[in-house]
């Protein structure tokens, strides 16, 4: 499933802003607690070095003096303890009542060296900070332990790593929502354009998609899309002027031609080899002539100038009427057409519609097999008149019952003319259709073939009749 583009650019602004505040929040908890963490070790070393020099100059008995005046963090605690680890004199929390250092920690300060250590003490397995320094007073070697808690740097970190987890996702929250406003602010343009060029079709090549005020890059595929809209406009144009001119240019001769084979046709002294050659150029011609009368039927629908001259006309009279003027197409085809159905009397223009109804039924015609019929019914829907065509043909595939209408189209793209022929045909119909404000579509199955032409504006029905074109009635 395709994701919207502004849904994707909002995830990146909220995703890129997550991982900045993760690795920022990271940092700042980890130098935190490092700083924390230095600032009492800052505190604990001068504390233990000052006990340790009260001590040297005064004694023993000056430890609990000394450690109560430089001892000042929370559960700050000292010990006065011999190298064997017994303890000779304590102050403060009540962890210093156990032993507080290793014996490794008390060789390492006998050594001369005074790390600041991490330890879980007491009871309750607190953590805490602590340091040794030895001390020689009057002769007698001792070590000062001093501790001091670390409870506090963990609230400090504790209260820190809260704030990011109530600021952070808030943060998201609103450059979600920020992120979402702005993408749909800078997608609108864009959407505009797409919206717009969606619309254009071949009937609306005239029309073009916006161009904002500013020069930046949405106006400048605004830009270049109105001028690709031109040059296709343009094009289309040329090759509908074509297409008209080459059609206009062609009926003279073929009208010529037709007449010609019609009096030669008509000699006495015709070999029936010649007689054949001289009806197949005939049929050629005819159907030469169709395709240009049908030419130019589609550029006066792509030009609006499709002529209408409506009147009240019964449907199932012009249904039969132009399945008779198809009899020996159909004989020869060993096809039988059938029609059946009550009078329904439509506002049309015969002439028109009898040509969109006579492209059905030779497609029909066409697809059905020999021994096969044809049937054309006739009803009414409520103010609607509509006639169906059913073959015994090998049916309409599903997925191209919408595009059958388009022109030059074919369900089987080998078919050459004689099987398939122009693929106008019903492109035409459906012009002709739409124009009296009606519409056809293909139905059925496998091994059947239905039409469907309806047609609005029943008399009888006030208020539905199409409006009429002027011009004079195609002939």
């Amino acid at each position: 499933m395709s994701i919207p583009l502004r849904l994707r650019m909002t995830a990146c602004y909220v995703g890129l802003l997550a991982v900045i505040i993760a690795a920022l929040g990271a940092f700042v908890t980890i130098q935190l607690r490092a700083d924390l963490i230095g600032s009492i070790d800052n505190s604990l070393r001068p504390a233990a070095a000052q006990i340790s020099n009260d001590v040297r100059v005064d004694g023993v008995a000056e430890f609990r003096d000394s450690a109560r005046t430089v001892l000042k963090g929370e559960r700050a605690a000292g010990q006065l303890v011999t190298p064997d680890g017994a303890i000779r004199a304590t102050f403060g929390d009540v962890i210093a009542e156990r032993p507080m250092a290793t014996r490794g920690e008390l060789a390492a300060a006998l050594a001369g060296r005074h790390p600041v250590y991490s330890r879980t003490l007491g009871p309750g397995h607190d953590d805490f900070r602590l340091t040794a320094i030895s001390v020689r007073p009057r002769g007698q070697q001792y070590v000062i332990v001093a501790a001091q808690s670390s409870e506090p740097v963990d609230r400090s970190v504790g209260r820190v790593v809260g704030l990011l987890l109530l600021g952070g996702p808030a943060a998201l929250l609103v450059t979600a929502i920020a992120g979402w406003w702005l993408a749909r602010r800078s997608l609108a343009p864009i959407e505009e354009i797409v919206d717009t060029a969606e619309a254009i079709g071949v009937d609306r090549l005239e029309e073009r998609v916006p161009v904002g005020s500013s020069n930046d890059e949405v106006a400048h595929l605004a830009r270049t899309i109105n001028t690709m809209l031109d040059r296709i406009q343009h094009g289309v144009e040329e090759q509908r002027r074509l297409v008209a001119d080459t059609s206009h240019e062609l009926r003279t001769p073929l009208a010529t031609m037709r007449a010609e084979l019609d009096v030669s046709l008509r000699a006495d002294d015709l070999s029936p080899a010649a007689r054949d050659v001289l009806l197949s150029a005939r049929d050629e011609v005819d159907g030469m002539s169709r395709t240009v009368d049908d030419l130019l039927t589609l550029g006066a629908a792509d030009d609006g100038v499709l002529e209408l001259r409506v009147r009240e006309t019964d449907l199932a009279g012009l249904a039969e009427t132009v399945a008779g003027g198809l009899t020996s197409v159909a004989a020869r085809r060993g096809v039988r057409v059938e029609h059946d159905g009550p009078s329904v009397t439509v506002f049309a223009d015969p002439v028109r519609l009898g040509h969109a109804i006579r492209n059905v039924l030779e497609n029909a015609i066409e697809f059905s097999p020999p021994g096969g019929s044809v049937r054309i019914t006739t009803s009414r829907t409520g103010a609607t008149g509509r006639l169906v065509v059913e073959d015994d043909g090998p049916g309409v595939p599903p997925d191209v019952r919408d595009r059958i209408f388009d022109r030059f189209f074919r369900v089987d793209p080998s078919r050459t003319r004689a099987t398939g022929g122009s693929g106008l045909g019903l492109a035409i119909t459906r012009e002709i259709v739409e124009a009296h404000g009606g519409r056809v579509r293909a139905e059925g199955g496998d091994r059947v073939s239905t039409f469907v032409i309806e047609i609005p504006g029943v008399a009888g029905a006030p208020g539905e009749r199409p409006s009429v074109m002027s011009g004079p009635s195609p002939q």
